[in-house]
């Protein structure tokens, strides 16, 4: 999909990224953790713009030429100093799903993480549930490699599942 722009979320953005995510529910309803203990969308928004502004995350869209979300990105756990890493999460909007947006969205969420005019990190992994096939493909077309499996890693629709872990290093990143 063409003419997406990635950029940071902010809090003018609370109505449309609450809209796009009920609306994806359903298909996010098998990989997302519960809201019920996060205080719903609301809640869910609120602490991830305390913590971007604290900066241990980084909260980004991926926002279609109409100004509609098409997907969330996410840094997660940024740690400064002698590590320079993150965690990286992602989630489409259904109304875009299928169309090559959660890969360009994550390209560009790595080319943020990666470069000096961004968040200048030397690392950038993720966990994906061993049955989330199409976040794994997203995962490998952007350049993640296998590193490892955790058992019970988070508790998603109140069971702990396990995870497939993937990384990237910035050295790997080709912009």
């Amino acid at each position: 999909m063409t003419g997406l722009t990635l950029r940071a979320t902010v809090e003018a953005d609370r109505p449309e990224w609450i809209r796009g995510l009920r609306a994806s529910r359903e298909l996010h309803a098998p990989w997302f953790p519960s809201l019920d203990d996060r205080g719903g969308y609301e809640g869910l928004f609120e602490s991830g713009m305390e913590r971007q502004a604290a900066g241990t995350a980084w909260r980004g869209l991926a926002i279609a030429p109409d100004g509609r979300v098409a997907a969330w990105v996410n840094l997660n756990d940024i740690v400064r100093g002698v590590s320079e890493t993150a965690n990286a999460g992602w989630s489409v909007n259904a109304e875009f799903a299928g169309r090559g947006v959660a890969t360009w969205a994550v390209g560009a969420l790595l080319t943020h993480a990666f470069s000096p005019e961004g968040l200048g990190l030397h690392r950038v992994a993720c966990g994906i549930m061993p049955a989330n096939h199409r976040s794994l493909r997203v995962a490998e077309k952007c350049g993640f490699r296998r590193e490892g499996f955790a058992r019970e890693l988070i508790r998603i629709a109140g069971n702990w599942e396990d995870h497939v872990l993937l990384a990237k290093l910035a050295s790997e990143h080709g912009g």
